[in-house]
């Protein structure tokens, strides 16, 4: 898969097809946060992301407080966002719909 680094136009445009990650302020990551019922399922969270993560060879930064769970994408060989961003994203989302939306 081709790495292209998105511009803004292409990042906004994008973020239409995903809820809830938050674009920072430099436009080279996106974040999403969840809050899980417990640190146990908050792990058992980052090892399937991390199972889909590895199988698209894109991984993600995790920030684990208890049972807060932030995910932070991006592309550093392009230091910033690509469509492999939104890609896992959107896994991720579906995810969390399929297996933790009673959790969260």
């Amino acid at each position: 898969m081709q790495k292209n680094k998105l511009n803004s136009i292409e990042i906004k445009q994008a973020l239409k097809t995903i809820s809830g990650w938050t674009l920072e302020s430099d436009e080279a990551f996106m974040h999403k946060q969840w809050q899980f019922d417990s640190f146990k399922t908050a792990m058992h969270f980052i090892a399937k992301v991390a199972e889909i993560a590895e199988l698209q060879n894109h991984h993600p930064e995790f920030l684990s407080v208890y049972r807060k769970m932030r995910v932070r994408l991006s592309t550093h060989d392009v230091s910033g966002l690509t469509q492999k961003d939104f890609e896992l994203a959107s896994e991720i989302d579906r995810l969390v719909a399929n297996q933790f939306s009673h959790c969260v």
